[in-house]
């Protein structure tokens, strides 16, 4: 089902969420130009459209956790770039299958979806990481999994 963007999705940070947003819009973009059987040149102009927003979004995210000293940057870039590889084969399926309900179907779920899974289980963390940046610059050091033991 296709969902809008909606304030519980919001993570705090206002340039993270209002591109957020972008990405709902981006995720509807493709989803209709594929219900809509916009042909081929359509629909992989959608994905383009997505592919140049996703990268130009998780370029803005990346940047920010580092900025921050994010201590799961690796583990949420690995995300980022399943989520590039896995548009690169919804793209694949296009060019090959061309337009189809079911196509749609699982460009709406690994867009819209992966997306609110995202910001609810990743997203949300850094920005816990930002917020618990005491007054004077310094990141507090913190990770959602346990230190490795060197021993």
């Amino acid at each position: 089902m296709l969902k809008d963007w909606s304030e519980v999705y919001s993570i705090g940070i206002d340039e993270i969420d209002q591109q957020h947003r972008g990405f709902f819009n981006a995720s509807h973009r493709l989803y209709q130009a594929i219900l809509d059987r916009e042909g081929r040149d359509g629909v992989i102009e959608a994905v383009g459209f997505m592919r140049h927003y996703a990268e130009t979004h998780f370029q803005a995210e990346e940047a920010f956790m580092r900025a921050h000293a994010y201590p799961d940057l690796e583990a949420h870039l690995r995300q980022h770039g399943r989520f590039m590889r896995q548009l690169d084969a919804l793209e694949g399926d296009l060019r090959t299958f061309g337009p189809s309900q079911q196509l749609a179907d699982r460009a709406l779920e690994m867009t819209q979806d992966w997306l609110i899974d995202h910001i609810a289980d990743e997203d949300v963390l850094y920005a816990l990481h930002v917020k618990s940046e005491d007054q004077s610059g310094q990141p507090r050091v913190t990770s959602r999994h346990p230190p490795i033991d060197p021993t």
